[in-house]
């Protein structure tokens, strides 16, 4: 299987051998059993490499979901006999210093039976990997609702346009800061034509870092930014709108009810 999707990404039987470690003709014996296993032909080949026929192209979403179950079964059969669960997780980049790492920090010591995977990702890439079956959690702000996924509001939050030179005109310092497409498009229409800015960035809890470092104004995460705002770091900008922008937990509905029970109160805990 990993063969077959090297060569379906690469265009190439040789550039897939390199890939997967094996010489040119071992690909090609592989990919020539493949087809007589299914009996249908995956590729057509000359000298510009390969490409998949319609039936290859069929087969293309079943082998990349064969080689993940492949390694969740793996990683599963592999586990230290002390733990009795395998937990993946994965979270928005912007959520993991304030909420998930001392979540997991706790999880950890409340429950050692349960072992864990987590990354960091953005919003697109893990409702992908949980529609996919890559995490059994997530927590995002921009969820996708989706067929045997359960979606949470975490806690209530909201967008606040935020200044470190209060004394400034925000429309002289402003920065866009990129929290997802809904998010931008909400604050569109509610501010209408934003000023124009040289600096667009895409940093999660950073931004409060970039503003307070570098200054300027920037609509941020109110809850991310309340110690910055109590030390006078930051100040809200009066008289603008807010834009509601919460945090959600979004977990596979077949995850073990205790399971995610125990995470999603600790989850809350920490995100109040």
């Amino acid at each position: 299987m990993r063969t077959f999707i090297a060569a379906a990404e690469t265009g190439s039987f040789i550039a897939a051998s390199t890939r997967v470690h094996a010489s040119a003709s071992a690909v090609t014996e592989r990919i020539k059993q493949l087809e007589l296993l299914l009996g249908a032909r995956l590729f057509e080949r000359d000298k510009r490499g390969c490409r998949l026929t319609q039936a290859g192209h069929r087969f293309m979403e079943p082998a990349q979901a064969m080689v993940r179950a492949w390694e969740i079964g793996h990683s599963r059969v592999n586990l230290p006999a002390r733990y009795h669960h395998s937990l993946r997780i994965g979270g928005q980049h912007a959520l993991w210093p304030t909420l998930l790492i001392p979540m997991l920090n706790e999880l950890t010591h409340a429950r050692p039976d349960i072992a864990v995977r987590a990354s960091a990702a953005a919003p697109a890439q893990i409702n992908r990997a949980l529609a996919d079956g890559e995490l059994d959690m997530a927590f995002l702000y921009d969820p996708v609702l989706r067929n045997g996924i359960r979606i949470e509001q975490l806690v209530a939050d909201r967008l606040v346009l935020v200044s470190s030179m209060p004394e400034r005109e925000w429309r002289d310092i402003f920065v866009h800061f990129d929290w997802g497409e809904s998010a931008n498009a909400e604050i569109r229409a509610r501010m209408g034509d934003l000023p124009p800015t040289g600096i667009e960035l895409e940093l999660g809890i950073l931004s409060l870092e970039w503003l307070t470092s570098a200054g300027g104004a920037g609509f941020v995460p109110e809850r991310m930014a309340t110690r910055h705002l109590h030390e006078g770091k930051l100040a809200i900008v009066e008289g603008v709108p807010s834009v509601e922008f919460s945090p959600f937990i979004c977990w596979r509905a077949s995850l073990d009810a205790t399971i995610c029970e125990a995470l999603i109160a600790l989850a809350r805990r920490h995100g109040t």
